[in-house]
């Protein structure tokens, strides 16, 4: 198991180090300072990492995915009072440890990380085997002339998530991920907006802005204020921008008559 430290204080940093050194399935790969600027892990590809709780930019660098892999590390998380173990759960980590490390409170945090870590392995399992499976499934329905619109499968910390899309109210573009916006919750899924549009049933959904897709059944009204600004109202009550360049498409699907029935947000 490849353990990174990112701790501010030297003393504490060498300490852990020597406390995991008496792990035979443990290395350290590293024992920083601080995080990385680019690459918050330096280049380590850790299975998990220690970080101290007063790391500057902490929320940050914990909701970034760039950098860090799809799933990236298990984090575990120290401080001096049990009062900063809200700010680790909050922040959902897989652990917290008070310093001074005790070596059997360090012995309980490591077999917590290992079961996490081979829940993720058996979870990416069956990932696979699905997206074989609705692959196969589409095969046949391909070869009887009919197009299939798969659901989703969404990883979200130690669970995958089947997301149909007929649960999808709208998505958004962040960079090479897209946020799935669904009736009560939001997933981040690691995958361009193009490509995700094609995986999409155009009967059900319309690209509106260049980082924006949102389902047919949720749109209510538009907008347009004095400023020339375009905006799609959802059942949900959010607004999402329309582009310029894709107004027109809008403008001809609401013109089509093609309105579908209103899915129900409560469901």
């Amino acid at each position: 198991m490849r353990c990174l430290i990112l701790e501010c204080r030297d003393l504490a940093r060498t300490q852990l180090q020597r406390q995991l050194d008496r792990f035979a399935d443990t290395v350290c790969v590293g024992a920083r300072p601080a995080a990385g600027q680019d690459d918050p892990w330096h280049g380590t590809s850790p299975d998990m990492v220690f970080l101290g709780s007063d790391q500057p930019g902490l929320e940050r660098l914990l909701s970034r995915p760039a950098g860090t892999g799809e799933d990236g590390p298990v984090i575990v998380m120290m401080g001096d009072l049990p009062i900063h173990a809200l700010t680790a759960f909050e922040l959902q980590v897989t652990d917290f440890l008070l310093r001074p490390v005790e070596t059997l409170r360090l012995e309980e945090c490591l077999r917590r990380v290992r079961t996490e870590l081979q829940q993720r392995r058996d979870l990416a399992r069956v990932a696979i085997l699905s997206e074989t499976l609705a692959g196969i499934r589409q095969g046949h329905a391909t070869d009887a002339g009919a197009p299939v619109y798969r659901d989703f499968w969404i990883r979200c910390r130690n669970e995958t998530v089947r997301v149909p899309q007929s649960q999808i109210v709208w998505i958004e573009a962040a960079r090479s991920y897209v946020h799935f916006n669904l009736r009560n919750r939001q997933l981040l899924h690691r995958i361009s907006l193009r490509e995700l549009e094609e995986r999409l049933d155009p009967a059900d959904f319309l690209r509106i802005h260049r980082s924006a897709i949102v389902n047919v059944h949720h749109i209510e009204r538009t907008h347009a204020d004095r400023h020339g600004t375009h905006s799609v109202e959802l059942a949900n009550g959010e607004m999402v921008r329309v582009g310029r360049k894709y107004r027109l498409q809008l403008a001809e699907f609401m013109a089509s008559g093609r309105v579908p029935p209103r899915q129900d947000v409560a469901a």
